[in-house]
């Protein structure tokens, strides 16, 4: 038992069921394209383009010029670009997007900016027919 770990601290870099997570650290920046099986949390910079099967974490001093796609994302710091995400995107109360965003569900609160246009699935509206198709059936 190591006498520094505490037991409930979030173990970046570690492997769970065999897959890491990352963690990109303040005083990194990275250029290029950064894909990852893992969850990534973001502090520092990216630009280029960020993918995760996982979660995206994006902290509140942390900018991501890139087109994103990840499971979900919580967003408090800047992105510029795209954000494709299957399922949740939250956006803190400092959050700044400058993009669009494809999620099922969104969240903002109050105090983010969010510069863009969101759509949905339509699987997640359920079987609503969309405006086009009920002035079809007058």
């Amino acid at each position: 038992m190591s006498m520094f770990k505490n037991s409930n601290e979030e173990d970046y870099g570690t492997e769970v069921n065999g897959v890491e997570d990352t963690l990109i650290g303040s005083s990194i920046k990275i250029e290029g394209d950064l894909v990852s099986n893992g969850s990534i949390n973001v502090e520092g910079e990216v630009v280029g383009s960020l993918k995760t099967e996982k979660r995206l974490k994006v902290g509140e001093k942390a900018k991501v010029v890139a087109d994103v796609k990840a499971q979900e994302a919580y967003i408090s710091g800047v992105i510029q670009g795209n954000l494709n995400v299957a399922g949740k995107v939250e956006l803190t109360s400092t959050a700044r997007v400058n993009g669009d965003i494809q999620a099922t569900t969104l969240t903002i609160a109050a105090g983010a900016i969010f510069n863009g246009k969101s759509t949905m699935p339509e699987s997640a509206l359920g079987a609503m027919p969309s405006k086009s198709e009920a002035e079809d059936e007058e």
